[in-house]
């Protein structure tokens, strides 16, 4: 795009320049190169209107590279200042030292041989300072990848105990229950073989007790055991008086 349009011509008309922008916001400050010197007049009859988009991104790309030379020109405007203060003390110290010129000179070259010794000194310095940190640097980047690298593998290898874990435990809880359900099944055929066991023994208590009853409440019973008590004593004194010979602990003698 062609921004030769948008400059102030020295005729400063209307005339002079057809396609001249309307104001923008930096149109009000006072700029170093005099943009809005000229600029102003003519346009008072547009104050009412907008301003297209186009003419503005143009202004303001001019207005950037306006800023931007201004830059540069304060960085040599500091330039040349040092410049001037240094031949001002090369003339200040030729005229009090009453040096020839190439006294003069050969004084101005002996500083600055001292002050490119300086920067060299200050050079090779920077230099070391540079190497160091960036072996530092690379030091530093090793410990951090050997870090990550120990921290990766700490990492895995928790992964893998807490997943052995979890596995121990589930097979452990599983195995838990399956105990704990034989347990209670082998407790649960104990209880029953328990109540069988005394179920079985009030029967036989009741079966007693009826036998008990039937023989108190039957007399022949009780006359038929004194009988055979009876006869049984009196076959143990026929033995003895047929074996007197026989000890009285011997087992003949026993019914």
């Amino acid at each position: 795009m062609n921004y030769q349009n948008y400059i102030d011509s020295p005729g400063g008309g209307p005339s002079a320049n057809p396609r001249q922008a309307p104001p923008s916001p930096s149109q009000g400050m006072n700029h170093p190169n005099g943009m809005n010197g000229g600029g102003g007049m003519g346009m008072g009859g547009m104050v009412g209107y907008p301003t297209p988009a186009g003419h503005q991104s143009d202004l303001n790309y001019i207005m950037s590279m306006v800023e931007d030379l201004s830059a540069v020109l304060r960085q040599n405007q500091l330039l040349t200042a040092s410049v001037v203060e240094k031949v001002g003390k090369v003339r200040e110290k030729a005229s009090t030292m009453n040096l020839t010129n190439d006294e003069l000179i050969a004084a101005v070259a002996s500083e600055l041989n001292e002050d490119s010794k300086n920067l060299e000194k200050e050079n090779s310095e920077l230099r070391k300072a540079l190497e160091k940190a960036e072996y530092d640097k690379k030091e530093n980047w090793k410990l951090a990848c050997h870090g990550a690298n120990i921290l990766a593998d700490v990492t895995e290898k928790m992964h893998k105990f807490r997943e052995q874990t979890d596995a121990d435990i589930h097979a452990w809880h599983k195995n838990y229950r399956q105990q704990l359900l034989a347990e209670r099944e082998e407790n649960l055929a104990l209880r029953n073989q328990i109540n069988d066991m005394k179920a079985a023994a009030c029967r036989a208590n009741e079966h007693l007790r009826q036998m008990r009853r039937y023989v108190t409440d039957h007399d022949e019973l009780h006359e038929l055991r004194v009988q055979n008590i009876a006869l049984r004593q009196e076959k143990r004194w026929w033995k003895r008086m047929a074996l007197p010979l026989i000890p009285d602990d011997d087992s003949e003698w026993s019914d």
